[in-house]
């Protein structure tokens, strides 16, 4: 008898051929390899025997496998069998032995030897009784082999489905691992989890799409009520056909898990929005309005019982139509009236930040305002809600007739009042030349919250960052003024915002020339040829000046992967607002001076630096400013200079109003000094807390870090590894469509 181990390797893909190879190939003496079940016949007619067989099998080609290892065994005699796939095998189960195992690729190194050892060795101690077995002996071609017990009665037998393999450990009965595979889908990130139900921003191997995946726990598999309830949700989510309601691509069901796709929308919610203090112009919220209306008018004339909307389940896609997390829950059932007037108040509640400010619309502002209200012209139905839309346009019209009429009256009032009117205004300018006037400072200190998760970091390098908040603004010239204020009335905090590498020759955090940059912006003036006021950047800082405040701020700076995270968003675009460049999207050196026919400031509206809440285009998805120009900011990244490698050098991110080049949000741009002064360079903190104390010791991280060796040498540590995963609610309320900030 021969002891030459054979193995034969049937699969169309070679890179998943050599994959086995490297596994056994100190292993098995010979390797015989095919592409599919017609060639592996053609290999092995004049052999013997074979060892044992991997094939791989799909929905194409698994019948013709199970049928070709059929005949092989009746002609050899049984031996070992292993299938392998990427996608579900459930459909072969009835021709799988109990004997034989099934893995999912990429098969599990260790799974496999521990199989081929176990399986190879018991035929190599079997052989003897093998040999000189002849077709005839075996028994009938695709009858289970005798290790199968048949019961008596015909029916299957107790354990009837093979052994399956996907990873090294068993499965939870209720959240997945991070990291695994359901079919064509790999687990990146768990967004929202409950008792039942669990919910992960996942990727589509195949074809590289991001998608949401919602699974029901494994402890739910052998109850029919729960699992045909789950799919009848999938269901009924999927036969939604409307522009504002996010999609359900499949439902599928793996390894004991069942679960569907949806659509994954990167934009935040209106919850999202009114948290970081974001405005929201006239045409967006009237469009929200109209989408909520039509959405709910659709699944009302569907007969589709759904969730109510709220500010959590409204999504705003930049420069698209308002998405609505898909909320139905099945068919058959509207909302009842009472639902209906509480939707209407939900809606009212989502959208009343964005309505409470000067010069807002006064129908908008009455139509919002109206909403799921007790009022004699409260708005509490779907119909209501359209009515009111549509009377808003005829009410616009009227208004403008209301002040034509009115006119002449305002005109003859004006005549008497006029008088009046202009001795106030001389007594105001006097006042004003004489005792000088207050500056207009904004409160634009803010910090915005990024959430946890993973992005594309520089060339695409996923990397996972824990939640954090960064300065919606850059640090102002207001702010700086108020940190120079407090240690200068308590000389006694200056040692504690002390860096321990700062030299010993800096003795004060004033920026350069701050005299002249504080008395110009004061008064409104210029400085160094630039307009300039209190709510334009502060410029002029050293690294240490940076520091000192961020730390005084209760912050930090912001590492470089925090700094670009916040920028370029989930989706990893190369400019705040997408991919394109936009020269007038923010504040660079394009026309920084008159060249080449360009006047200065002609393109951004600014030769030198802007407010920092002056151009709302540069504005990252986050809804963040200025990250693509203005000033170049400081972080707490540093690096080896670029002409003296033995040289730490703290790392600048984004451009400035001088910069002509380089304007993507990758750019990376390092420092001569951590002394360095311009007028270019400003920066804006970090923080792991929404509110962090002012003017106390830097708060410690409580989410963890990024996964990486970078470290903020300002505290001389890495950022922390582990994200903290959202609370979990009763049921995921925004499971269909999630955006990076929603639900987390």
């Amino acid at each position: 008898m021969s002891t030459e181990t054979i193995v034969l390797i049937i699969d169309a893909s070679p890179e998943d051929r050599a994959a086995v190879r490297s596994v056994l190939d100190e292993r098995v003496d010979r390797f015989i390899e095919a592409n599919n079940a017609a060639e592996a016949w053609d290999l092995t007619r004049d052999i013997g025997r074979v060892s044992s067989m991997i094939a791989g099998l799909s929905a194409e080609v698994g019948v013709d496998i199970l049928d070709f290892r059929d005949h092989l065994q009746g002609e050899m005699g049984l031996f070992p069998c292993v299938f392998c796939s990427h996608g579900d095998m459930t459909e072969f189960y009835e021709r799988v032995f109990k004997n034989e195992r099934l893995f999912f690729k990429p098969v599990n190194r260790g799974a496999l030897i521990e199989w081929f050892e176990q399986s190879v060795n018991q035929t190599a101690a079997d052989g003897e009784a093998r040999e000189g077995c002849t077709a005839s002996t075996q028994e009938p071609v695709g009858s289970p082999p005798p290790e199968i017990e048949t019961a008596p009665s015909g029916e299957p037998p107790a354990e009837p489905l093979p052994q399956v393999d996907s990873v090294a450990v068993s499965l939870p009965e209720a959240a997945l691992p991070v990291g695994m595979r359901l079919g064509d889908y790999k687990l990146l990130r768990e967004i929202q989890e409950d008792d039942n139900f669990a919910l992960y921003e996942a990727e589509q191997t195949s074809i590289g799409r991001r998608v949401a995946l919602k699974t029901l726990y494994r402890k739910h598999r052998k109850d029919i009520n729960w699992v045909q309830g789950f799919v009848n949700e999938a269901s009924a989510r999927a036969s939604v056909n409307h522009p504002a309601i996010s999609l359900v691509y499949e439902c599928d069901q793996e390894l004991g898990v069942n679960f569907y796709t949806l659509e994954l929308v990167d934009a935040p919610s209106l919850s999202d929005l009114a948290r970081r203090r974001s405005d929201l112009e006239e045409g967006v919220i009237w469009k929200v309005l109209e989408s909520c209306a039509d959405a709910l008018n659709y699944l009302r004339e569907n007969v589709m019982s759904h969730r109510l909307f709220t500010a959590q389940s409204i999504l705003v896609v930049k420069g698209a139509e308002p998405r609505i997390a898909n909320p139905v829950k099945g068919v058959g059932v509207v909302i009842t009236p009472q639902e209906e007037r509480e939707q209407m108040e939900l809606l009212g509640e989502a959208l009343a930040p964005f309505v409470q400010k000067p010069g807002i619309d006064r129908n908008l502002f009455s139509l919002v305002d109206r909403l799921g209200t007790d009022r004699i012209d409260g708005i509490n139905s779907i119909k209501a809600l359209q009515s009111a839309i549509e009377a808003s346009g005829e009410q616009e019209l009227s208004d403008r007739d209301i002040a034509v009429m009115t006119e002449k009256k305002s005109n003859q009032n004006a005549l008497i009042v006029g008088t009046l009117v202009g001795v106030l205004i001389l007594a105001g300018l006097a006042a004003f030349l004489f005792l000088g006037s207050e500056p207009n400072i904004r409160k634009l200190n803010g910090l915005t919250k990024i959430p946890s998760g993973v992005f594309p970091f520089q060339d695409g390098e996923e990397i996972e960052l824990p939640e954090f908040w960064i300065g919606q603004y850059e640090v102002t010239i207001a702010d700086y003024a108020e940190f120079l204020d407090d240690i200068n009335a308590h000389p006694n905090k200056i040692v504690s915002l002390r860096h321990s590498d700062q030299p010993e020759t800096k003795l004060t955090y004033e920026p350069e020339r701050w005299a002249e940059v504080l008395k110009d912006a004061k008064r409104e003036g210029t400085f160094h040829g630039g307009e300039i006021d209190m709510n334009c950047p502060v410029v002029g800082v050293d690294w240490w000046d940076a520091h000192a405040y961020a730390k005084w701020r209760g912050g930090r700076l912001p590492v470089e992967q925090e700094w670009e995270k916040a920028a370029r968003g989930r989706a990893g675009s190369k400019f705040p607002w997408g991919d394109e460049k936009v020269n007038a999207n923010f504040n660079s050196g394009i026309d920084h001076e008159s060249k080449d026919g360009t006047e200065a400031g002609s393109i951004d509206g600014y030769k030198y630096w802007c407010p920092v809440d002056a151009i709302a285009a540069d504005e990252s998805r986050y809804g963040v400013f200025g990250l693509a120009g203005n000033v170049s900011e400081w972080t707490g990244t540093w690096v080896a200079h670029p002409d003296q490698p033995d040289k730490q050098v703290p790392l600048k991110r984004g451009a400035s109003f001088a910069t002509t080049s380089g304007f993507e949000l990758t750019a990376r741009r390092a420092a001569e000094s951590a002394n360095e002064k311009n007028f270019l360079t400003g920066f804006r903190i970090v923080s792991e807390v929404e509110n962090p104390v002012r003017g106390a010791e830097k708060a410690k991280p409580k989410n963890g870090k990024p996964k990486g060796k970078w470290k903020d040498k300002g505290e001389k540590k890495k950022v922390d590894d582990a994200a903290t995963p959202p609370a979990a609610n009763s049921e995921p309320e925004v499971d269909p469509a999630v955006a990076p900030t929603s639900g987390e």
